[in-house]
């Protein structure tokens, strides 16, 4: 709210007053208190009464004289601040009430510190969170609501908004300003359904169909809307690029939901199933679209074609097992488009590479995708009757080792000259969070809530990793495990990742600059002043770090 408006609000708690005596109180020109009292009345705050302005009857008129008497109202609302409150109502992240104001760092921070100090608004481990004060709760959405009214025709209900997007819903038929969205868009990508509104994004161009897909999720009301967003995904599997889809989502904070339909699609079990419909059902509706779910699904390789290959070997040889196929086997999964192995040594890898081309394999031809570079994988090879093997020599996806307790968490299968290892659930979960693959986070949520899964192992591991091949993957795993936590697993050991790859970033950021001082880290690394001294501290205690001069700090001798 502009300050001198909170100002005509704060003159006007102790009796009615004409606007000539309202501009000499407060030393504003007659023209300029006229023009904010008119604003002040459009928004329901002020009235006129007998050629006098009063204090309003309105919802927020009232809640507004309530609170004043509770908070500083002019820090809590001047200026950029009202913004700031009422877009805590509905984030608790600094980025993310950052996006949804569209103000600068700076100013969100010193908009944060101002709050605070009415005692408003609260901050714990980097979430903020307005105080247990249902008037003061009651006046936001008000204040939010009131302004979203005024972005919009006066028939439109707002499904979101921020400072550059509103996605709005109308009464079919209705004139709207922006261009069709969500369900309303479905047409445009073989999906044709009538929904009784019509869904906009106010922008003059055609939203993309990962946009309409996202829309689509957040305009979702009941388990028939999602289902018709699953059967959409379902008909363009090809076309939806994921990668865009799940950046999309993450800009309006739906990727759960985005997982959750992937993870619906793939007919896997899903973290919510009362936001669909019965598989059943979603079947029958997909196949009015030409869409059939269980041709989606891959034929599946064990055991028949793990005994065929054993069975073409030369040789014996050692295959390890991971990926979708080893879930797939433990029951964590419908099917898989790939067969992911690793071998020890490449006199296996020769012998396997001729058995492969034997059965029909041929290497993947052409130029490999983006996902396919970031695997380093030793081979690639396709076939038209089995699905895709991924082949790995050494080291999986140009990161981790075959660790020996790796192996021996392993389970084991013999097929002739096949010696078969299954990798363990805690060895998966690990190995998912480094390949950046879009259904990976789908998997990685499967096994963290698969029987008897121990997060001690994934920890463990990690650390083995990370000493044995002098590379830091907790960041890696940190930034999966908060995504799977989106769908409600709780993980404990998240606050030790936290700890940990924030010293590895410590350490990184004053081995590039030679030494650096608790401002400079904290410009690199996003986390708060107080939480890097502690960690600081800790490195010098430890023997890591060794404190430099005028503040700085640098890697111990």
């Amino acid at each position: 709210m502009n300050s001198t408006g909170l100002r005509i609000l704060s003159a006007l708690r102790s009796g009615d007053k004409e606007i000539r005596e309202i501009s000499e109180t407060l030393g504003v020109s007659y023209t300029r208190t006229t023009e904010i009292v008119k604003h002040l009345i459009e928004e329901g705050f002020l009235k006129r009464t007998d050629g006098s302005i009063a204090s309003a009857d309105t919802l927020h008129a009232v809640l507004y004289r309530r609170l004043a008497d509770r908070y500083d109202m002019g820090k809590l609302l001047a200026d950029s601040r009202e913004n700031i409150a009422t877009a805590i109502l509905f984030a608790d992240d600094f980025s993310e009430i950052q996006r949804r104001t569209g103000l600068s760092y700076w100013t969100v921070k010193r908009g944060l510190s101002a709050i605070m100090e009415t005692g408003a608004v609260r901050e714990h481990e980097k979430k903020y969170s307005l105080i247990e004060d249902p008037d003061l709760r009651l006046f936001l959405r008000s204040l939010n609501e009131s302004r979203e009214k005024r972005r919009v025709e006066p028939y439109a209900d707002v499904i979101y908004s921020s400072v550059d997007i509103v996605l709005k819903k109308i009464l079919h038929g209705k004139p709207a300003k922006g261009v069709l969205t969500a369900f309303s868009a479905f047409w445009r990508f073989g999906v044709e359904i009538h929904p009784v509104q019509d869904y906009y994004i106010q922008r003059d161009e055609d939203p993309s169909i990962e946009e309409v897909l996202v829309h689509a999720l957040i305009a979702s009301t009941s388990p028939v809307e999602m289902t018709d967003c699953a059967v959409l995904l379902a008909k363009n599997l090809d076309r939806i690029n994921r990668g865009e889809a799940r950046s999309t989502a993450g800009r309006f904070d739906v990727e759960s939901l985005l997982l959750d339909l992937e993870t619906y699609v793939r007919g896997l079990t899903v973290a919510h199933p009362d936001r669909f419909l019965p598989w059943r059902e979603y079947e029958e509706k997909a196949r009015l679209y030409d869409v059939e779910p269980g041709s989606l699904l891959p034929r599946e390789a064990y055991p028949d074609f793990f005994r065929l290959l054993g069975e073409q070997l030369p040789a014996p040889i050692d295959l390890y097992l991971f990926g979708g196929e080893a879930m797939r086997i433990r029951g964590l999964k419908r099917a898989t488009k790939d067969i992911d192995v690793a071998l020890e040594d490449a006199d296996a890898f020769r012998r396997l590479e001729e058995t492969l081309r034997r059965l029909g394999y041929t290497p993947l031809g052409g130029e490999p995708s983006e996902a396919d570079k970031r695997l380093e994988a030793s081979g690639i090879y396709v076939s038209g009757s089995y699905p895709r093997v991924d082949v790995f020599v050494k080291r999986i996806c140009g990161a981790f080792t075959l660790s020996e307790n790796m192996k021996r968490r392993t389970e084991h299968r013999e097929m002739s000259n096949l010696r078969l290892h299954i990798i363990s659930n805690e060895d998966l979960f690990l190995l998912k969070s480094i390949t950046e693959r879009g259904g990976d986070i789908i998997d990685m949520t499967i096994l963290a809530k698969a029987p008897g899964f121990d997060w001690k192992t994934v920890y463990a591991e990690l650390v083995y990793q990370e000493e044995n091949t002098n590379r830091n993957y907790s960041r890696n795993l940190l930034e999966a495990i908060e995504l799977v936590e989106q769908t409600g697993v709780k993980s404990p050991i998240y606050d030790r990742l936290v700890n940990r790859s924030l010293d590895q970033a410590i350490v990184e950021v004053i081995d590039v600059k030679g030494s650096a001082s608790i401002r400079e880290v904290r410009d690199l690394v996003n986390y708060p002043d107080y939480r890097i001294r502690s960690r600081v501290t800790r490195l010098v205690k430890e023997g890591i770090l060794a404190a430099g001069g005028n503040g700085s700090y640098r890697k111990a001798p």
